[in-house]
C-alpha cells in the first residue's frame, strides 16, 4: 500500500470518527442519542427524537466529513482507484468511530458525501433512489438500503476502478442495516408519520 494512500486513509478515518449526532447533543445538553430512539447516532434517529433543525446538522456534518475527506485526496492527486478507498475509511470511521467507543451510525450519510466527489452522477441516482423508496414506503431503511445498492450497476457501467471499496462500503452499510433487515422481513419495520 502506498503511504499516501495510508496516510490519506487515516485521515479519513479519523475525519469519519467524528460524530456529529453525539457532539450536537452534547452542545445542547441533549440525551446522547445512541440511548434513544433507534440507537443509531445519525439524522434519521435525531428527526425521530423530534428537532428537525438538529437532524439537519446532523446530515450535513457527517455528509460533509466523507466529502471533505475525498476532497482532500483528490487535492492530493491521489488516482480514483485510491480516492475510492479513501471514501471507504471515511465510511468505516462514521460506523466504528475511535472517538466515540466505536459506537457509531449506519454510514449512509458519510457514503453520500464520498460519493458526491467521487461520482456525483451515481450520487444523485442514488439520492433520486431514496427520495422515490422513502416517498412509497416511509421508511429511512428501506430507502438507505436501496439507495446504496443502486450505486453498484452504475459504477460497474461507468466506472469500474470504483467498484470494489464502493461494494465494500455498501457491503458495510447493509451490514450495518441488518436489524433493519430483519424487521422489513418481518414487516415490523418504523415508518416515518407524514
Amino acid at each position: 500500500m502506498p503511504a499516501n494512500l495510508l496516510l490519506w486513509s487515516c485521515i479519513a478515518y479519523l475525519l469519519g470518527s467524528v460524530s456529529f449526532a453525539v457532539l450536537i447533543s452534547r452542545l445542547r445538553h441533549l440525551p446522547d442519542p445512541r440511548r434513544l430512539g433507534s440507537g443509531n447516532p445519525g439524522a434519521s434517529n435525531m428527526l425521530r427524537l423530534g428537532n428537525r433543525s438538529l437532524a439537519l446538522a446532523t446530515l450535513i456534518g457527517d455528509l460533509g466529513k466523507g466529502l471533505l475527506a475525498v476532497w482532500l485526496a483528490r487535492h492530493a492527486e491521489l488516482s480514483l482507484a485510491y480516492q475510492g478507498w479513501v471514501g471507504l475509511a471515511a465510511v468505516c470511521g462514521h460506523v466504528l468511530p475511535i472517538f466515540h467507543r466505536l459506537q457509531g451510525g449506519k454510514g449512509v450519510a458519510t457514503a453520500a458525501g464520498v460519493m458526491l466527489i467521487l461520482a456525483w452522477p451515481a450520487a444523485l441516482l442514488a439520492a433520486l433512489v431514496w427520495l422515490l423508496a422513502f416517498y412509497w414506503q416511509r421508511m429511512a431503511s428501506l430507502a438507505s438500503l436501496l439507495a446504496s445498492l443502486s450505486l453498484l450497476p452504475w459504477l460497474a457501467w461507468q466506472a469500474p476502478q470504483l467498484l470494489i471499496p464502493v461494494a465494500l462500503m455498501v457491503s458495510l452499510i447493509l451490514l450495518r442495516h441488518r436489524v433493519n433487515i430483519g424487521r422489513l422481513i418481518n414487516g415490523q419495520e418504523t415508518r416515518f408519520k407524514p
